[in-house]
């Protein structure tokens, strides 16, 4: 079983404008919700890719309706623990003649100390030796910031495999728990090791992954953006991946998507050049439509990736 463990989920209300100006009074031809969190689109694009996975996390109680409905819509196993309040809702604004986006975004609920607890817990009654268990995003406010290092002693108790994606102290405070993988980019490496964003040579970047790797980061997956991604291995080995061709339709969850497909490649036990093509397939397969990528979608870019050791 995979567990995608999210702990401030939110919902994101996007308003479509062909002109959106501060202020004015302005008019809007679309909008429409779509439910976020990155554990949660980790989970599904692991369920789309036929994998045996469960969200769980923390979300409000309040508002849990739209959740609710979308993961059985999409058909994704579900265990969330239930905080009285709200799920925050994050506003974007889309000026479509100048493809600008204004972001409004919301903190939501405090969390109590009863609601996170309570997915240790099951967590604890739950995890076994054969599972990977994903954390992936920010903390809701309430939860204590070693929450990802708690969840990766329980992996560890057990011998199950933790993968994560989050930045600044949360992650800082994690990486005591040694996890398999982490995935950052430059700007969250030099927000966990407190160093000056900017551009920085391959010996720099290299500098900075050993690093991490000090700290007890296992394997880490560098993600370039546009420039596709590195991957530095426990044993030093590095891997360079390349990008799929396509249109950036929306950029919105791809960094999780990626993170999903690289999941998926770890639960078949496939070699890693292989994981590392799913990943990227994965995360351009979602950059190239307006939500999240389903499985023939993925497979349909693989053979696009190119993957060389260096």
């Amino acid at each position: 079983m995979i567990y995608s463990i999210t702990l401030n989920p939110a919902i994101d209300h996007i308003i479509e404008s062909d002109n959106f100006t501060i202020k004015q009074t302005n008019y809007y031809q679309n909008e429409y919700q779509v439910v976020g969190g990155k554990g949660i689109n980790v989970a599904i694009i692991l369920n789309n890719l036929e994998n045996q996975v469960q969200a769980t996390g923390v979300m409000g109680a309040d508002n849990k309706s739209i959740f609710l409905d979308k993961f059985d819509e999409v058909k994704v196993p579900n265990h969330f623990f239930f905080n009285p309040g709200k799920t925050r809702t994050n506003y974007k604004i889309k000026n479509l003649s100048l493809k600008e986006e204004t972001e409004l975004n919301g903190l939501g609920f405090t969390t109590q100390a009863k609601t996170w607890k309570d997915l240790l817990d099951y967590l604890k009654s739950k995890i076994t030796k054969d599972d990977i268990i994903v954390a992936a995003g920010s903390i809701a406010k309430g939860i204590p910031n070693d929450i990802y290092a708690q969840i990766g002693v329980i992996a560890n108790n057990v011998g199950a495999k933790f993968i994560l994606d989050a930045t600044g102290t949360v992650m800082l405070k994690a990486l005591s728990s040694k996890p398999f993988l982490i995935k950052p980019n430059i700007d969250e490496i030099c927000g966990i090791l407190n160093l000056p964003i900017k551009e920085y040579t391959f010996e720099e970047i290299k500098s900075m992954i050993l690093q991490l790797q000090k700290l007890g980061a296992q394997n880490i997956l560098l993600s370039m953006g546009s420039d596709g991604s590195y991957y530095f291995t426990s044993n030093q080995d590095i891997y360079q991946t390349g990008i799929a061709q396509g249109k950036l339709v929306n950029s919105v969850g791809a960094g999780d998507s990626m993170l999903a497909g690289f999941t998926h490649g770890v639960s078949q036990n496939l070699d890693i050049q292989e994981c590392l093509k799913l990943a990227a397939a994965s995360g351009a397969a979602t950059a190239f439509k307006e939500w999240l990528a389903t499985k023939a979608e993925i497979i349909k870019l693989i053979n696009e990736i190119k993957v060389k050791k260096i």
